[in-house]
């Protein structure tokens, strides 16, 4: 073989090599995604996340369909294992919690409502935020923040958010588990308007209902992973991770006895 030849060998030697290691160094996840992946490909369907419809792709780029199914349509459990995460799956595990009962309605925030939420510390702690699958039930709503951050790298997810009214306290408040150092700091100065082993108290616009707001932080004090926020007759408890039934549950039940009906 000639010098051309010799080098050309070794090169596709050199890819073939690479392309062995690579396919055999990805992990047990990244090989279950891509197999999931060509599975739903091959089906040539999407499914739509607002009503659990099956649309051909033909439907879904014209946007026009006739959905036969009502806003109560889950997606089917055979469909649930195709999905490419266990993730995605929780997700739509939940969603379908939502979707099938009749406790909880589609609903759509109006302009009003959108507003309250963009003056929420909640989300000017993030970078950007948006919402989705919004639903209402007896007393208020529970929707999908979906929340980015870029100071350690590109980051989005969608956690879970519930939105109760209560009595007015007249104020806004808001609370997020403390620091190490903030528990540490706390036993030689506690300086919070509103005292509590877990959470640090950020005061946004004083109330003198301080007992109310007392009794409202009770239901949370034991609880991890959770934002709370209060601003005069609306209360605020968001999640800190991907979207799942167990979230939904163990929040419903802490909002049981401060639900204003």
């Amino acid at each position: 073989m000639d010098n051309v030849e010799i080098l050309l060998f070794i090169g596709l030697t050199v890819v073939v090599i690479a392309l062995i290691f690579w396919m055999f160094s990805r992990t047990a996840e990244e090989r279950e995604y891509d197999r999931k992946l060509k599975e739903s490909l091959k089906d040539e369907y999407i499914i739509d996340p607002e009503t659990g419809a099956k649309l051909t792709l033909e439907q879904a780029e014209s946007g026009h369909w006739i959905a036969h199914d009502n806003e109560f349509k889950t997606i089917p459990k055979a469909e649930l294992n195709k999905l490419p995460t266990e993730g995605a799956k929780q997700a739509e595990i939940a969603l379908n919690y939502l979707r099938e009962s009749k406790d909880y309605r589609k609903t759509r925030f109006s302009e009003e409502q959108h507003s309250v939420l963009e003056e929420l510390k909640t989300f000017k702690n993030y970078d950007d935020w948006s919402y989705s699958d919004s639903y209402k039930f007896e007393g208020g709503a529970v929707f999908l923040p979906s929340v980015e951050l870029n100071l350690a790298g590109h980051y989005r997810e969608s956690h879970l958010m519930f939105w109760v009214k209560i009595d007015s306290i007249n104020g806004h408040y808001f609370f997020r588990e403390k620091t190490s150092s903030e528990k540490i700091f706390d036993l030689i100065r506690n300086d919070d308007e509103i005292k509590s082993d877990r959470y640090e108290c950020f005061t946004i616009k004083k109330s003198h209902s301080i007992i109310q707001i007392n009794r409202i932080l009770e239901a949370f004090e034991k609880e991890k992973g959770l934002e709370v926020e209060i601003e005069n007759d609306n209360l605020f408890v968001k999640t800190l991770k991907l979207v799942s039934l167990e979230d939904i549950n163990r929040v419903e039940k802490m909002l049981i006895p401060i639900i204003k009906v």
